[in-house]
């Protein structure tokens, strides 16, 4: 019998050729001047996994449409979910690109082409994956898969629609591959992502800029006042002074942390990179701790007065802030945005009026136990894929999607993807190496080999 291995080098010409043409599609979900080119996008993930010997179907929805496919197979076996996307970001500022960012090249063993990595590349690497697995008679489990068309731009339609298809969705195991590996070659499993909520606040003192000569001294301005309500904010030891900001969190395990911090993460080097020292965050939890396992409230950005070269003596009328908050396992998003905004419009100063503006919530937390057959599953693979233990990390960043459809589903997440930086997700020069493209078919196989 004909091994993975020797079906992946057998077809390999065809696999790229496949993985171009999927790549070709200028499926930018964020700008509706390439909405057809999404529909079109769509249409062929469909046909492909047609082909593969998915009954597949596009769910069409108030936006960008929904690729959904099922393969039925043993009964005794934990059903999985596999979720991807295909949209991608703009291509902006066009410039800078080597060559067309929708005509994929190989240069130096990578694929070049916005969506080489993020997310076109880890999802096909999972169909051929699945397709070598079929083709050598492996027994498989039932495989269901949901390839959206605007995770780069909110979810929206996902988000609607959880509620009428998540009985078509039930499975065991969502698996997602849209993250990254700490190292080239070392497996890795994202433990956990962190919610996000976010909001503007906006402090109005004086109908209009005024003379700082003039009404110096008598009128309080807007910037001193909102510079000293955000200094509110947080405590010396750098946490959160918001009242109930901290209800449902747990502190972390020991397994946790020790998880957290067994991750081949070079803090030096980190150091170095960004040019201060990683001293943010609530004293008493390490870096990597304060990143993955621990909330965070932060200013994004801060405008108000005059902005001009020189000087301009004003008092300005207003002020604001841009706040986000980055949240984690038992916070709901909901009730913490609401202990943000009740914080902050609480008992403002004489001549100053606080609103929130543009207040919302991406999604929340998702954590996966420490304890957890799926885990076992995954050590193995990455064993067998990798001749190597898989690391654990809990990323600071957010799919905001992922734990709605995690909870819709009914499945465990397991998250584990092969991107690396100088993949350049979202910037010009996309691209995917061949040997992550390879090590992701290598794992999946491998996975489903121990399932």
């Amino acid at each position: 019998m004909q091994t993975l291995l020797e079906y992946y080098s057998a077809h390999q010409d065809r696999f790229i050729a496949e993985w171009k043409e999927f790549l070709s599609f200028k499926s930018i979900s964020a700008d509706p001047a390439y909405h057809e080119q999404c529909n079109l996008c769509a249409n062929w993930v469909r046909d492909h996994l047609a082909t593969l010997g998915f009954s597949a179907e596009v769910w069409q929805t108030s936006s960008r449409p929904v690729v959904f496919a099922e393969r039925v197979g043993n009964s005794k076996k934990p059903t999985i979910l596999f979720y991807g996307h295909y949209d991608v970001q703009p291509v902006d500022p066009l410039d800078l690109w080597q060559t067309g960012p929708f005509e994929p090249e190989i240069r130096d063993g990578r694929m070049y082409a916005r969506g080489a990595e993020d997310n076109k590349g880890q999802v096909f690497s999972y169909f051929k994956a699945l397709e070598a697995l079929i083709a050598v008679g492996a027994d498989l489990p039932t495989i269901k898969i949901i390839i959206e068309g605007e995770e780069e731009c909110g979810s929206e339609a996902l988000h609607a629609e959880l509620p009428t298809w998540g009985q078509r969705l039930k499975a065991d195991v969502l698996m997602v591959a849209d993250t990254g590996m700490v190292a080239a070659g070392v497996p890795t499993i994202t433990m956990g992502l962190r919610g996000i909520a976010h909001c503007e606040v906006r402090a109005y003192g004086p109908s209009m800029d005024i003379h700082s000569g003039v009404y110096g001294g008598m009128v309080l301005n807007p910037l001193q006042a909102l510079s000293k309500l955000l200094a509110s904010l947080h405590r010396e030891d750098g946490s959160v002074a918001v009242p109930d900001f901290y209800e449902g969190v747990s502190t972390p395990s020991d397994k946790e942390r020790a998880f957290a911090n067994s991750a081949p993460v070079n803090l030096e080097e980190m150091t170095a990179f960004l040019g201060v020292p990683l001293a943010g965050g609530e004293r008493g939890f390490t870096a990597l701790e304060r990143r993955g396992l621990r909330p965070t409230l932060e200013i994004n950005g801060v405008g108000g007065g005059y902005q001009g070269a020189g000087g301009k003596t004003v008092i300005p009328s207003y002020a604001f802030a841009k706040l986000s908050m980055r949240l984690v396992a038992g916070q709901d998003p909901h009730r913490v945005l609401a202990a943000v905004v009740s914080y902050l419009k609480k008992d403002p100063p004489a001549g100053i009026t606080i609103e929130v503006v543009d207040d919302g919530v991406g999604g929340p937390a998702l954590q996966l136990p420490a304890e957890s057959s799926v885990l076992d599953v995954a050590q193995q693979a990455s064993r067998n894929g990798f001749g190597r233990d898989p690391v654990y990390i809990w990323e600071g960043a957010s799919i905001p999607i992922i734990p709605l459809l995690s909870q819709a589903a009914g499945a465990t997440p397991l998250l584990v993807g092969f991107g690396m930086p100088e993949d350049n997700i979202h910037s010009p020069n996309e691209s995917y190496s061949l040997r992550q493209f390879e090590e992701g078919f290598r794992y999946v196989t491998s996975f489903y080999s121990c399932i």
